[in-house]
């Protein structure tokens, strides 16, 4: 009897109740896979049509923040990396043309904390900033 998971050559492969190897999306049991077009479970950056996913060492997509190589990372609910200004939980990050969150510099008129968070209502040096994150020129502080 063939059971679902098998591993063939170093390669994990899922097939269905009757022995039909699956390949696409997957969910199972409760965890999305990726298979290639031969079957082959996919693990890691995979660009699947024009959408960077990340799938862990067992195969699983992740969702939320991931770290990797040092750099943040935030994967949408669909498990699609997130790029350009994004508010995750109410506050606003900027994630760059790799997906990579910015962190302590500025973009534009805004300035990204250490934890990636654009700040708000605050100096930034000499530069202050609003409560829309966005820096007001010629801002002097009250005496």
């Amino acid at each position: 009897m063939l059971t679902l998971w098998q591993e063939i050559d170093g390669q994990r492969y899922y097939f269905s109740s009757i022995g039909a190897m699956r390949a696409g999306w997957q969910e199972i049991d409760g965890k999305w896979y990726y298979f290639s077009r031969g079957g082959a479970m996919q693990t890691g950056w995979q660009e699947i049509g024009s959408t960077w996913y990340y799938l862990n060492s067992k195969g699983a997509m992740v969702t939320g923040w991931q770290l990797y190589k040092d750099n943040w990372y935030y994967l949408s609910r669909s498990g699609a990396m997130l790029k350009d200004w994004q508010q995750i939980d109410g506050i606003w990050y900027y994630l760059d043309g790799s997906g990579a969150m910015a962190a302590g510099k500025w973009i534009g008129d805004y300035y990204l904390t250490e934890s990636g968070a654009m700040a708000t209502n605050t100096w930034i040096g000499q530069y202050y900033v609003g409560s829309d994150g966005k820096w007001i020129p010629g801002y002097k502080e009250a005496n």
